[in-house]
């Protein structure tokens, strides 16, 4: 993963605090074992949601493993982490395998999600989380595996699971043309030679997770919601996670769209960034439930 990338990964923890769903998260809050937890989040990226964990005190101890393919953001995670832990004044210990924060173990394991299932890992976590991820992979393939990692009856929390939305303001001639090809392109998308999720995953999750014997107990919109201020500044590190999304739409349509209509589009947007014009929604769904017993 490029700096890049790991950059946004940290820029839009601020924006996912304020998205995550608050009524699903207390369904979850109901769902955790009292005292110590085991909890497996695959897809964990720069480990942003252990901070988060710890922050709402959702979590406080037990055994926290994150699952990521990219090596090098494990790396910079245990970093991330522990100066995260020091600027919360929270006791932090290096272990080879990760770290400490507190009472709560964290432990990175580097694996592609589809080999790490075949492998039959134990089921002993408690809770699983999958995180902005699994609109990143085959659901109905994946999904039985991953309930797989949990105890019988054990919490899942998958949130920020993209809806099929996305929305730019103030309104563009080729919105709507770029925007549709944005969408197959992610609904045509293949990594490590498996089909590599789809731009409505949120809403197919309801019906996943049912056919699964794991039908959602609480599910909530988690919208991104970006706008400029009434000075046209952007709040947290808002602007920072716009223009990685324009990155990322420039990307994906390279070879979609003629290149002309494509550069103006975009230079459009990023001026419109600039000025503290640009407002942006991308419509997303959380869900919170239980394995089957």
């Amino acid at each position: 993963m490029s700096g890049a990338e790991r950059r946004y990964l940290a820029a839009k923890k601020r924006l996912d605090d304020r998205a995550l769903n608050r009524q699903v998260l207390a369904e979850l809050r109901h769902l955790l074992p009292p005292g110590s937890a085991r909890v497996v989040e695959v897809g964990a990226g720069l480990g942003t949601m252990v901070a988060r964990m710890l922050e709402w005190e959702v979590i406080g101890a037990g055994e926290y493993t994150l699952v990521d393919v990219d090596g090098r953001l494990l790396d910079d995670s245990r970093s991330w982490l522990g100066e995260w832990a020091v600027a919360h004044r929270l006791p932090t210990e290096t272990l080879p395998d990760g770290l400490r924060i507190g009472d709560l173990r964290v432990r990175l394991v580097e694996a592609e999600l589809g080999s790490y299932l075949e492998a039959g890992v134990d089921s002993t976590a408690d809770l699983l989380i999958a995180h902005a991820f699994l609109d990143l992979v085959d659901v109905p393939a994946t999904l039985p595996g991953l309930l797989r990692l949990l105890v019988p009856g054990g919490a899942y929390w998958f949130t920020i699971n993209f809806d099929g939305e996305t929305i730019f303001q103030p309104d563009h001639p080729d919105d709507d043309r770029l925007m549709r090809a944005y969408h197959r392109s992610m609904d045509e998308r293949v990594r490590y030679g498996r089909p590599a999720g789809e731009s409505r995953t949120g809403r197919h999750l309801l019906q996943h997770l049912r056919a699964a014997g794991a039908p959602p107990l609480q599910a909530g919109s988690s919208d991104w919601v970006v706008h400029p201020g009434p000075d046209g500044t952007y709040p947290d590190d808002d602007a920072d996670v716009l223009g990685h999304i324009l990155d990322t739409i420039e990307n994906a349509l390279r070879h979609r769209m003629r290149p002309a209509e494509l550069a103006d589009w975009v230079a459009t947007r990023r001026g419109q960034l600039a000025a503290g014009e640009l407002c942006f929604i991308a419509h997303q769904l959380d869900f919170a439930g239980r394995s089957p017993a």
